[in-house]
C-alpha cells in the first residue's frame, strides 16, 4: 500500500515538473549546467550506475551519500537567500510604492498652492484694472472739463472785448 501511494506521488511529481522543450532550452541558456542532475533526461539509475559502477565502489558510498549531503544543503542555503531576497525587494517595492504615493501627495498640495496663488493673483488683477477703469474715466472727464472750461473762458474773453 505504501509503495502504490509513494509510486503515485512519484508519477504527479514527474507530471507536475515535466517542462516543455522551449522551457527547457531557455532554462539552459539562462543557467547552463554540466551537472547530470541538472539534464531534463535525468535517469535516477544511470546517474548511480556511473557513481558506482562495480560492486567494489559501493566501499565509498558514504563519501558519495557525504557528497550529495553537502550539495543539498548548499541548495538549501542557496533557495533560502534566494527566498529571502525576494521578500526584501518586496518590501523594497512596497516602501518605493508608499514614498512615491507621499510624492505624489506633496505634489497635489504643491499644486494645490499654486492654483491658489493664481486665484489670488487673478483677483488683484481685477481689482488693479477695475481701478485703472475709474482713473482712465476720472482723466477723460477731467480732461473734457479743463477742455470745457478753457473754451468757457475763450468765449469769456471774446465777449468783453
Amino acid at each position: 500500500m505504501m509503495e502504490e501511494e509513494e509510486f503515485e506521488f512519484t508519477e504527479d511529481l514527474e507530471a507536475i515538473l515535466h517542462l516543455t522543450p522551449e522551457v527547457q532550452l531557455a532554462i539552459e541558456q539562462v543557467f547552463p549546467s554540466q551537472d547530470p542532475l541538472d539534464r531534463a533526461d535525468f535517469n535516477a539509475v544511470e546517474y548511480i550506475n556511473t557513481l558506482f559502477p562495480t560492486e567494489q565502489s559501493l566501499a565509498n558510498i558514504d563519501d558519495v551519500v557525504n557528497k550529495i549531503r553537502l550539495k543539498i544543503r548548499r541548495l538549501d542555503d542557496d533557495i533560502r537567500t534566494v527566498v529571502r531576497g525576494q521578500t526584501n525587494v518586496g518590501q523594497d517595492g512596497r516602501q518605493a510604492l508608499e514614498e512615491a504615493q507621499i510624492a505624489i501627495q506633496q505634489l497635489f498640495g504643491k499644486i494645490k498652492d499654486i492654483k491658489d496663488k493664481a486665484e489670488k493673483s487673478e483677483q488683484m488683477v481685477k481689482e488693479i484694472t477695475r481701478d485703472i477703469k475709474q482713473l482712465d474715466h476720472a482723466k477723460r472727464h477731467l480732461t473734457t472739463s479743463i477742455t470745457t472750461l478753457n473754451h468757457l473762458h475763450m468765449l469769456a474773453g471774446v465777449s468783453t472785448l
